[in-house]
């Protein structure tokens, strides 16, 4: 292995700590690359090879001119959150307490309304359902209320028929599969996530983090898109008379609304999760070979099996594909090609898994950059894993 010890080299050299195993060697070069170029501010990226560490990296600062990003920061990782959920999902199926192409109202009969009795769990999971946003005026303070969330969610009429198209449930998703998980387990997604995941692979990730954490979250800051790039998307969010803008700006779904301790507490298990980079690749290293796998690989399969593709009617300019909780690999979100599954966050944030080559990783920075993905940082850094397994 060699040994990564950050040093300040010239005036615009960043300072990158960590290490990577011999061979990875140029996942460091694309990071400083990330970092060099101005792309990030502050960021951390970690890579495990068949659930043995290969890279784990962390460097710049936590703000602009500010100290050294810290090597125990958290990040509000938004919805690289909806692949924490999916993975717990997956705990459920994969422990027998869920069959995944259950009727909704088998578990949640309140659910069962409006043309909706017939929608299964991976409808739900695949953004199916038709309930991408809230019909009823909502805050942040209502979004850390579950039982108003989840009963306005029971009652509502969906936009289209059920399992007909699909569009992404920003963070709606989040309250349907976790209403769901109460239902089967009599848990919440953050108390699934610590008992299957956290605790047995001594994670930092939390659905839910306790308050005494709270200031060890570096913040976020959004970085405006450039030339125009994803700006009919931008468009349509900013519209609230679209189905995009109804759901993203209600409530408006960014840093001045969500990046607070008093949210960071509730569980609103689409978008507030808090991780850093290790936990999120030891996490995704539970569904590969290897000593921390935790989800077989039948489960797996199940799982990263296309249900929707191209299309979605609320990233309009974006299609999507998705399997059951999870992004597949799109021009969107590649990842690492067919067979990986994993979920991306806003402004770059990544955890996946391709469960054939044996890795698994995660990536988290404070600069948001809101451009549209394909996301350069996360491109670079796993051009550079894939050259390194070659």
């Amino acid at each position: 292995m060699a040994a990564m010890a950050g040093r300040q080299t010239g005036e615009c050299r960043p300072v990158v700590r960590g290490w990577t195993a011999r061979g990875y060697e140029g996942v460091r070069d694309a990071f400083v690359a990330n970092l060099s170029l101005g792309e990030d501010t502050g960021a951390a990226v970690s890579v495990y090879r068949y659930g043995n560490c290969v890279v784990d990296l962390w460097g710049g600062t936590a703000f602009p001119g500010g100290p050294e990003y810290p090597e125990d920061g958290l990040e509000l990782v938004y919805s690289t959150t909806k692949g924490i959920a999916a993975l717990c999902l997956a705990s459920l199926s994969e422990w027998g307490e869920l069959e995944l192409d259950d009727r909704v109202v088998r578990h949640w009969p309140e659910f069962g309304v409006c043309g909706k009795e017939e929608v299964s769990v991976r409808e739900v999971a695949s953004h199916q359902a038709g309930l991408p946003a809230f019909s009823l005026p909502t805050t942040v303070e209502d979004l850390c209320r579950w039982d108003r969330c989840t009963s306005a969610l029971a009652a509502q009429a969906p936009e289209w028929s059920p399992g007909s198209a699909h569009g992404y449930h920003a963070v709606t998703v989040g309250y349907l599969l976790g209403e769901i998980m109460r239902r089967v387990s009599g848990r919440t997604v953050g108390t699934v996530l610590r008992e299957r995941f956290g605790h047995p692979l001594d994670l930092r990730m939390w659905i839910g983090l306790p308050d005494s954490l709270a200031t060890k979250v570096v913040p976020l800051y959004e970085d405006v898109p450039l030339n125009g790039v994803g700006e009919v998307l931008a468009a349509a969010e900013r519209d609230p008379t679209t189905m995009t803008g109804r759901v993203f700006t209600n409530p408006p779904i960014d840093v001045g609304n969500l990046d607070h301790p008093s949210v960071y507490a509730a569980e609103i298990p689409a978008v507030n999760g808090v991780t850093d980079a290790r936990s999120l690749a030891r996490l995704y290293a539970s569904v590969v070979d290897g000593p921390l796998r935790s989800i077989g690989a039948v489960t797996v399969d199940s799982m990263r099996r296309s249900l929707v593709r191209g299309a979605d009617l609320v990233l309009i300019d974006q299609p999507t594909h998705f399997g059951t909780g999870f992004m597949l690999s799109s021009p969107r979100e590649p990842m690492l090609g067919q067979g990986s599954l994993g979920h991306n966050g806003r402004g770059g944030s990544l955890g996946f898994a391709h469960p054939e080559s044996g890795i698994s990783y995660g990536f988290v920075a404070n600069r948001m950059a809101l451009t549209p993905g394909p996301d350069r940082r996360n491109i670079r850094l796993v051009a550079a894993v894939k050259e390194a397994m070659a």
